[in-house]
């Protein structure tokens, strides 16, 4: 008997595991653990957990329809496998076990490990899977020739039909699942995203329709990013109810219709790039566990640390979350990621500097703040995308980015209608009057810091420890350097090719 255990590649298409445990007409049993340590994390949320339940439902519906079912068992995840694994072979049954590999966490790393090892030891058969693409190695030099052999490899076939039998293992029903973690359902908001195959299929296609277009600039709009100018597709990435395969080649059959030069193809090829970078900072936390806690370079571990803040970078902490800075596009920001679940990139990416470079406060704070909020947390880019805006990467740079709130406002939401929308009290206001921080004496604050000032001030330390890891690295050579270098090198690559590509796009 063939086990296929579902993990974060919750889809019935493009799935290796599926297709392969499906191949011979056998018997088959699909199943997800609900691990409590899944919902006693300090980063976990209400808008993902309730993402996965959906998700979870509609894999059970799509499976339903091919005449198999989804079995749903809670427990710790190795416990209940092999639990299941004893139950079949007391039945006489040989089972062999189906599943991705996982990079999200340590835990899941050491889980699968525990699992292969029981199996090995029962001489009993595993077969482990690619949810998307990771190198068996890291190696930058054949990183973009490895990844598109990948992505345009031809898609896993989804079964026609699949031969589950009625089996009583202990599994909980939706009915109890739903009761048993009923607070992530019982609540007012209106969600934004909802999870399931069916869902991320048509998300991709009215984003390949008309969405597309313009892509290059509306996704660091909010407003326009909010109403779907970006794809929408990163939660469906998160729980894999898309692979990147299947959107890789929808995409990329569709810029082949494109003329080269053309706007709609510039956007797409924008959007591919984006699709990549996902790949790749999986790819790193898979190799570099350890930067989900730790500082990329310990230079920084005297500034930025998980220890408790002090009472005057709390009561800042507290009005970032809250949206309540005084800095009407950080705070319209914010409000959106605690309503919606969801914020654009840029937006994620000024709101992190402000935090860090203005506030002061640890990225560490801030990116276990921001995955308890978002829809589609992932702990791969989030944590890196935080060390990246809090000034640790990419040392061989002399200058780091920090974003100017105020600036931003006027290029990226210049009629304020995203403003207006996540902030009531300042409906009714000029643009002259936000930047002159005339609020009629309503109830929105002053700003808590002084921007320019506090970019000075801390922006300063930042760049003194960054010099400090630029020496250290200059000196001692290596891997470490190489790396280092390697990046710088690639960043500033990239978006040379990607400014002379708008400016003659810009020409056209």
């Amino acid at each position: 008997m063939q086990i296929i255990w579902f993990r974060r590649d919750l889809r019935l298409n493009d799935n290796e595991i599926v297709a392969e445990a499906c191949k011979n007409q056998q018997e088959v049993l699909p199943c997800f653990i609900i691990n409590p340590w899944f919902y006693q994390q300090p980063e976990i949320g209400t808008a993902r957990v309730r993402f996965l339940f959906e998700s979870l439902t509609n894999l059970d519906a799509n499976l339903r329809k091919l005449g198999s079912k989804l079995y749903l068992f809670e427990g710790e995840s190795v416990a209940v496998i092999r639990a299941i694994t004893r139950s079949l072979l007391a039945l006489n049954k040989q089972p062999k076990l189906y599943f991705n590999r996982d990079v999200q966490v340590q835990y899941g790393i050491e889980r699968d490990c525990q699992i292969l090892d029981f199996y090995g030891q029962h001489n009993l058969e595993t077969h482990l899977g690619k949810n998307h693409f990771l190198q068996n190695e890291e190696c930058y030099e054949t990183y973009w020739r490895d990844y598109h052999n990948y992505q345009e490899r031809s898609l896993y076939p989804r079964p026609r039909k699949i031969n589950t039998p009625q089996l009583a293992l202990g599994q909980i029903d939706y009915d109890g699942l739903q009761q048993k973690y009923c607070r992530y359902f019982q609540t007012r908001k209106l969600y934004y995203f909802l999870g399931g195959e069916n869902k991320a299929d048509k998300t991709l296609q009215n984003f390949l329709d008309y969405r597309y277009r313009g892509y290059h600039w509306k996704m660091s709009r909010p407003w326009l990013a909010q109403r779907g100018a970006s794809s929408h597709l990163s939660p469906h990435l998160v729980f894999g109810t898309i692979s990147t395969r299947r959107i890789y080649q929808s995409a990329s059959k569709l810029l082949q219709e494109l003329s080269p030069q053309s706007k709609n193809a510039f956007s797409l090829k924008a959007f591919l790039d984006r699709l990549r970078w996902h790949d790749k900072f999986t790819q790193r936390l898979f190799f570099h566990p350890q930067l989900v806690v730790k500082n990329r370079y310990p230079e920084f571990d005297d500034w930025y640390s998980l220890e408790e803040l002090s009472a005057e970078k709390q009561e800042l902490f507290l009005a970032w979350c809250e949206g309540q800075t005084g800095f009407p596009l950080v705070d319209a920001s914010m409000r959106q990621l605690n309503r919606m679940g969801w914020m654009n990139f840029r937006m994620r990416s000024m709101c992190a500097t402000f935090l860090t470079i203005n506030c002061g406060v640890s990225w560490h704070h801030g990116a276990r703040y921001f995955m308890s909020r978002l829809v589609d947390g992932d702990i791969a880019i989030n944590h890196w995308q935080w060390q990246m805006q809090s000034g640790i990467t990419n040392p061989m740079s002399k200058t780091f980015r920090i974003y100017n709130p105020t600036k931003n406002l006027q290029e990226k939401d210049p009629d304020l209608q995203f403003v207006r929308h996540w902030i009531p009290e300042l409906r009714g206001h000029s643009m002259e009057q936000l930047l002159a921080r005339d609020y009629q004496n309503n109830s929105y604050p002053q700003p808590i810091l002084d921007w320019k000032q506090t970019r000075l001030t801390n922006g300063k330390v930042v760049s003194q420890i960054r010099a400090k890891v630029r020496e250290r690295l200059e000196k001692e050579g290596g891997e470490e350097y190489k790396s280092a270098l390697g990046a710088k090198k690639t960043v500033e690559k990239y978006f040379t090719a990607k400014d002379r590509q708008y400016r003659n796009l810009k020409k056209s």
